[in-house]
Protein backbone atom coordinates (compact mmCIF):
# COMPACT_ATOMS: atom_id res chain seq x y z
CA UNK A 1 0.00 0.00 0.00
CA UNK A 2 1.24 3.45 -0.92
CA UNK A 3 1.51 6.08 1.80
CA UNK A 4 1.75 9.80 1.32
CA UNK A 5 3.27 12.27 3.74
CA UNK A 6 2.00 15.82 3.69
CA UNK A 7 3.00 18.92 5.50
CA UNK A 8 0.39 20.65 7.60
CA UNK A 9 0.17 23.47 5.02
CA UNK A 10 -0.87 21.11 2.19
CA UNK A 11 -4.62 21.08 1.74
CA UNK A 12 -4.92 18.45 -1.03
CA UNK A 13 -2.77 16.11 -3.05
CA UNK A 14 -1.25 17.61 -6.19
CA UNK A 15 -2.95 17.06 -9.53
CA UNK A 16 -0.11 14.73 -10.54
CA UNK A 17 -1.31 12.19 -7.96
CA UNK A 18 -4.74 11.80 -9.66
CA UNK A 19 -3.51 10.74 -13.11
CA UNK A 20 -2.75 7.10 -12.32
CA UNK A 21 -5.02 4.11 -13.04
CA UNK A 22 -6.15 4.00 -9.43
CA UNK A 23 -7.81 7.42 -9.91
CA UNK A 24 -10.18 6.02 -12.60
CA UNK A 25 -13.56 5.33 -11.10
CA UNK A 26 -14.89 1.80 -10.93
CA UNK A 27 -17.65 2.71 -13.39
CA UNK A 28 -15.19 4.05 -15.97
CA UNK A 29 -13.05 0.93 -15.69
CA UNK A 30 -16.14 -1.24 -16.13
CA UNK A 31 -17.21 0.81 -19.18
CA UNK A 32 -13.78 0.57 -20.82
CA UNK A 33 -13.65 -3.16 -20.10
CA UNK A 34 -17.10 -3.69 -21.63
CA UNK A 35 -16.07 -1.69 -24.72
CA UNK A 36 -12.99 -3.88 -25.14
CA UNK A 37 -15.09 -7.03 -24.80
CA UNK A 38 -17.58 -5.65 -27.37
CA UNK A 39 -14.75 -4.94 -29.82
CA UNK A 40 -13.28 -8.41 -29.36
CA UNK A 41 -16.70 -10.06 -29.78
CA UNK A 42 -17.30 -8.04 -32.95
CA UNK A 43 -13.94 -8.96 -34.44
CA UNK A 44 -14.49 -12.60 -33.51
CA UNK A 45 -18.02 -12.64 -34.97
CA UNK A 46 -16.92 -10.95 -38.19
CA UNK A 47 -14.11 -13.40 -38.85
CA UNK A 48 -15.78 -16.73 -38.03
CA UNK A 49 -17.59 -19.04 -40.45
CA UNK A 50 -21.39 -18.90 -40.65
CA UNK A 51 -23.06 -20.45 -37.62
CA UNK A 52 -25.79 -19.82 -35.05
CA UNK A 53 -23.13 -18.47 -32.66
CA UNK A 54 -21.90 -16.00 -35.26
CA UNK A 55 -25.46 -14.82 -35.98
CA UNK A 56 -26.10 -14.26 -32.27
CA UNK A 57 -22.86 -12.35 -31.78
CA UNK A 58 -23.51 -10.21 -34.85
CA UNK A 59 -26.97 -9.32 -33.54
CA UNK A 60 -25.29 -8.07 -30.37
CA UNK A 61 -22.35 -6.25 -32.00
CA UNK A 62 -23.85 -5.06 -35.33
CA UNK A 63 -24.74 -1.52 -34.13
CA UNK A 64 -21.19 -0.97 -32.90
CA UNK A 65 -19.66 -2.51 -36.05
CA UNK A 66 -21.80 -0.32 -38.32
CA UNK A 67 -21.13 2.82 -36.28
CA UNK A 68 -17.37 2.36 -36.42
CA UNK A 69 -17.24 1.11 -40.01
CA UNK A 70 -15.50 -2.17 -39.14
CA UNK A 71 -18.39 -4.26 -40.46
CA UNK A 72 -16.23 -5.73 -43.21
CA UNK A 73 -16.24 -9.20 -44.63
CA UNK A 74 -13.78 -11.01 -46.83
CA UNK A 75 -16.42 -12.22 -49.29
CA UNK A 76 -15.10 -9.89 -51.98
CA UNK A 77 -11.90 -11.93 -52.17
CA UNK A 78 -12.88 -15.51 -51.59
CA UNK A 79 -14.14 -18.00 -52.43
CA UNK A 80 -15.97 -16.32 -55.34
CA UNK A 81 -14.98 -12.73 -56.09
CA UNK A 82 -17.43 -10.61 -58.09
CA UNK A 83 -17.50 -11.45 -61.79
CA UNK A 84 -18.75 -8.02 -62.82
CA UNK A 85 -17.87 -4.39 -62.20
CA UNK A 86 -20.96 -2.28 -61.59
CA UNK A 87 -21.73 1.43 -61.40
CA UNK A 88 -25.10 2.99 -60.63
CA UNK A 89 -26.43 6.24 -62.00
CA UNK A 90 -29.77 8.00 -62.13
CA UNK A 91 -31.21 9.01 -65.50
CA UNK A 92 -33.71 11.86 -65.30
CA UNK A 93 -36.20 12.34 -68.14
CA UNK A 94 -37.39 15.94 -68.22
CA UNK A 95 -40.61 17.50 -69.52
CA UNK A 96 -38.72 19.31 -72.32
CA UNK A 97 -37.41 15.98 -73.71
CA UNK A 98 -33.87 16.32 -72.42
CA UNK A 99 -32.18 13.72 -70.23
CA UNK A 100 -29.94 14.36 -67.22
CA UNK A 101 -27.50 11.81 -65.81
CA UNK A 102 -26.46 11.75 -62.15
CA UNK A 103 -23.69 9.21 -61.45
CA UNK A 104 -22.84 7.98 -57.96
CA UNK A 105 -19.51 9.22 -56.63
CA UNK A 106 -16.64 6.98 -57.74
CA UNK A 107 -13.50 9.12 -57.84
CA UNK A 108 -10.09 7.48 -57.71
CA UNK A 109 -7.28 8.44 -55.37
CA UNK A 110 -7.88 9.91 -51.92
CA UNK A 111 -11.63 10.62 -52.46
CA UNK A 112 -12.07 6.90 -53.05
CA UNK A 113 -11.97 6.35 -49.29
CA UNK A 114 -15.09 8.40 -48.55
CA UNK A 115 -16.82 7.49 -51.81
CA UNK A 116 -16.64 3.81 -50.87
CA UNK A 117 -19.84 4.17 -48.81
CA UNK A 118 -21.64 5.63 -51.83
CA UNK A 119 -20.55 2.65 -53.94
CA UNK A 120 -21.80 0.23 -51.28
CA UNK A 121 -25.08 2.16 -51.10
CA UNK A 122 -25.42 1.92 -54.89
CA UNK A 123 -24.73 -1.81 -54.74
CA UNK A 124 -27.49 -2.28 -52.18
CA UNK A 125 -29.90 -0.30 -54.39
CA UNK A 126 -29.66 -2.75 -57.28
CA UNK A 127 -28.79 -5.95 -55.43
CA UNK A 128 -31.25 -6.08 -52.50
CA UNK A 129 -34.83 -6.94 -53.49
CA UNK A 130 -36.14 -5.37 -50.25
CA UNK A 131 -34.50 -1.97 -50.90
CA UNK A 132 -37.65 -0.42 -52.38
CA UNK A 133 -37.79 2.37 -49.79
CA UNK A 134 -34.14 3.30 -50.46
CA UNK A 135 -34.69 3.31 -54.23
CA UNK A 136 -37.69 5.64 -53.87
CA UNK A 137 -35.75 7.95 -51.53
CA UNK A 138 -32.74 8.11 -53.83
CA UNK A 139 -34.89 8.73 -56.92
CA UNK A 140 -36.75 11.56 -55.14
CA UNK A 141 -33.49 13.06 -53.93
CA UNK A 142 -32.15 12.96 -57.51
CA UNK A 143 -35.33 14.66 -58.78
CA UNK A 144 -34.85 17.41 -56.19
CA UNK A 145 -31.24 17.89 -57.34
CA UNK A 146 -32.46 18.19 -60.92
CA UNK A 147 -35.16 20.72 -59.91
CA UNK A 148 -32.56 22.73 -57.99
CA UNK A 149 -30.52 22.89 -61.21
CA UNK A 150 -33.51 24.55 -62.92
CA UNK A 151 -35.04 21.55 -64.73
CA UNK A 152 -38.48 19.88 -64.62
CA UNK A 153 -38.01 16.14 -64.04
CA UNK A 154 -40.79 13.76 -65.03
CA UNK A 155 -39.24 10.33 -64.44
CA UNK A 156 -36.15 9.08 -62.60
CA UNK A 157 -34.71 5.73 -63.68
CA UNK A 158 -31.96 4.04 -61.70
CA UNK A 159 -29.57 2.21 -63.97
CA UNK A 160 -26.81 -0.30 -63.28
CA UNK A 161 -23.93 -0.10 -65.75
CA UNK A 162 -22.15 -3.46 -65.72
CA UNK A 163 -19.18 -5.12 -67.36
CA UNK A 164 -17.79 -8.63 -67.00
CA UNK A 165 -14.43 -8.81 -65.24
CA UNK A 166 -11.66 -10.52 -67.20
CA UNK A 167 -10.14 -13.75 -65.87
CA UNK A 168 -6.97 -13.39 -63.79
CA UNK A 169 -3.78 -12.69 -65.77
CA UNK A 170 -5.73 -11.22 -68.70
CA UNK A 171 -3.96 -8.18 -70.04
CA UNK A 172 -6.83 -6.43 -71.81
CA UNK A 173 -10.52 -6.34 -71.03
CA UNK A 174 -12.59 -6.44 -74.20
CA UNK A 175 -16.04 -6.62 -72.61
CA UNK A 176 -18.38 -3.72 -73.17
CA UNK A 177 -20.43 -1.88 -70.57
CA UNK A 178 -24.12 -2.68 -70.65
CA UNK A 179 -26.85 -0.63 -69.01
CA UNK A 180 -29.55 -2.41 -67.00
CA UNK A 181 -32.42 -0.22 -65.71
CA UNK A 182 -33.66 -1.63 -62.40
CA UNK A 183 -36.06 0.97 -61.00
CA UNK A 184 -38.25 3.78 -62.39
CA UNK A 185 -40.17 6.40 -60.43
CA UNK A 186 -42.52 8.95 -61.99
CA UNK A 187 -41.87 12.22 -60.17
CA UNK A 188 -44.04 14.55 -62.30
CA UNK A 189 -43.58 18.26 -62.72
CA UNK A 190 -44.33 20.50 -59.72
Amino acid sequence: MKTTTRDAGDSAPSSDDSNGPESMSRGKRLGVSMLIVLILLGVFASSTPSSALKDGLLDLTRPYLLLTGIDQSWGVFAPNPPRTTNHVFARVDRDDGTVGVYPMASDAGLPEYWNYRWRKYAEQLWRKPAAERERVAFARWTAEQDRAAGHWPVTVTLVRSARTNPPPATVQDASLWREVPFFTLPVGSP
